[in-house]
Formats: structure tokens, sequence, C-alpha cells
């Protein structure tokens, strides 16, 4: 992050990729920290997971994000997306299904790490 922070400010600053923006208000400053809150939580909380869950489980778990971001959108501001985007989630659910089967027939299933690895 400290490197993504470092190349970001170049290209910005010294390379003119893009205009440099301020923040405009301490409402915006608020809303910057809190997204950037919860997503060191949502690091942090990712990491820990892995004491719990194998990786492999864990990478499934994480496939599983346009899925629930598709569902969260429509809930939200009730917007459908295609169809076709929905069929394409078909494949992915049902391998991170196929996946829990497996990894709850092993005993490596732990309750405690997925939800620790839900992320956000």
């Amino acid at each position: 992050m400290t490197a993504c922070s470092l190349l970001s400010y170049i290209a910005i600053a010294w390379m003119k990729m893009v205009p440099m923006q301020t923040i405009r208000s301490r409402v915006q400053f608020l809303k910057i920290s809190a997204l950037s809150l919860v997503f060191c939580v949502s690091v942090v909380f990712g990491n820990i997971s892995l004491r719990y869950l194998p990786v492999s489980f864990n990478q499934a778990i994480g496939a599983t994000t346009p899925f629930f971001t598709a569902v969260f959108a429509y809930l939200m501001t009730l917007k459908r997306e295609a169809w076709l985007t929905y069929l394409t989630l078909v494949p992915v659910v049902t391998g991170v299904i196929i996946a829990s089967g497996v990894c709850i027939y092993l005993s490596n299933f732990s309750l405690l790490g997925i939800l620790l690895s839900s992320e956000g």
C-alpha cells in the first residue's frame, strides 16, 4: 500500500498524468477516512481468516464478491443488471458451493474463518 501511494503521488505530482485533487470539505474528508478504515479492516480480517481456512477456500469465498456486489447493488438502487451478468455468476457461485462442501467434508470448515474472510 505504501508503494501504491508513493507511485500514485509520483504519477500525479511529478508526471502530471491526472490533475491533483484537494479535499474540499470536512464531510468529504470523513467519507474518505471511513472508506479507508473499512478497507483496512477488510484486509486485516482477510489475513486473519487465513489462520482458520485453507488459502484455496479463502480464494473461493473471495470469488463470490461480484455476485454479492450485484445483489447488494440491486437491493440498494433497484437497478437490474443485464441477464447475462447474472448468468455468468452462476458457475462462480456453483463452484464456491462445491468448494464449501469439500471443505466441510475434509473438516477444514471454520465459521469464524468464513466470517473474517467475507471482505466487507
